[in-house]
């Protein structure tokens, strides 16, 4: 006798009923989720990334393979890329791309967060450009989070902006033939033409 395995609606739906609902997710909740997806928790709301594609994944390596040496070459602290959660505040975690937490903070971990960083980036995605230009920026701000590069492939081009007053109100936008600075990593520069070359070789 052959047994069929079809798909059992009620079983999916007793599934889902384990999970709370969309806006009443609590930090425990978010951190138990099983599988390796990167997910982000936004006002108790579940939200599921999609899939980066190779050119995003290249140029957020890329950075973080500069961050990270300039970082060790002189001990000024930690720099991870995703999925590492960075606290905005209760029911709030956002994974950005790259991270800098600096020497003075690096003691603000948690088992399965960081509670700050001093310069997060962010390569935006192509589905919903949004996401990382309006309401990432809100949040990072929101956390105090010193510097945002924002790394744009639509026009090669990265955006830093540095905190002030609570709000990124200094945006420098350098193009192709130009170097993006940081001010958190006095001394940092990064060839944006260079990178995105590189990337796409």
């Amino acid at each position: 006798m052959s047994i069929v395995n079809a798909p059992n609606d009620d079983a999916s739906v007793a599934i889902l009923e384990l999970f709370p609902r969309q806006g009443e997710w609590r930090d425990g909740d978010y951190f138990s989720l099983p599988g390796n997806r990167m997910v982000e928790l936004v006002h108790g709301n579940v939200e599921v990334l999609p899939v980066p594609s190779l050119l995003h994944q290249f140029i957020a390596r890329l950075v973080f393979l500069q961050l990270h040496g300039f970082a060790e070459q002189s001990s000024l602290g930690i720099v991870m890329s995703a999925p590492t959660r960075v606290r905005i505040s209760e029911r709030h975690f956002r994974e950005p791309d790259v991270l800098f937490v600096s020497k003075a903070n690096s003691k603000r971990r948690q088992e399965q967060f960081w509670e700050t960083a001093d310069l997060v980036v962010e390569v935006i995605s192509p589905d919903d450009p949004d996401r990382d230009l309006v309401d990432k920026r809100r949040d990072y701000a929101a956390a105090g989070i010193a510097e945002y590069w924002m790394i744009d492939p639509r026009n090669d081009s990265i955006q830093v902006l540095h905190l002030r007053d609570g709000e990124y109100r200094d945006v420098i936008r350098s193009g192709r033939t130009e170097h993006a600075v940081s001010r958190v990593l006095k001394g940092f520069r990064m060839d944006v033409e260079e990178l995105f070359e590189k990337a796409r070789a």
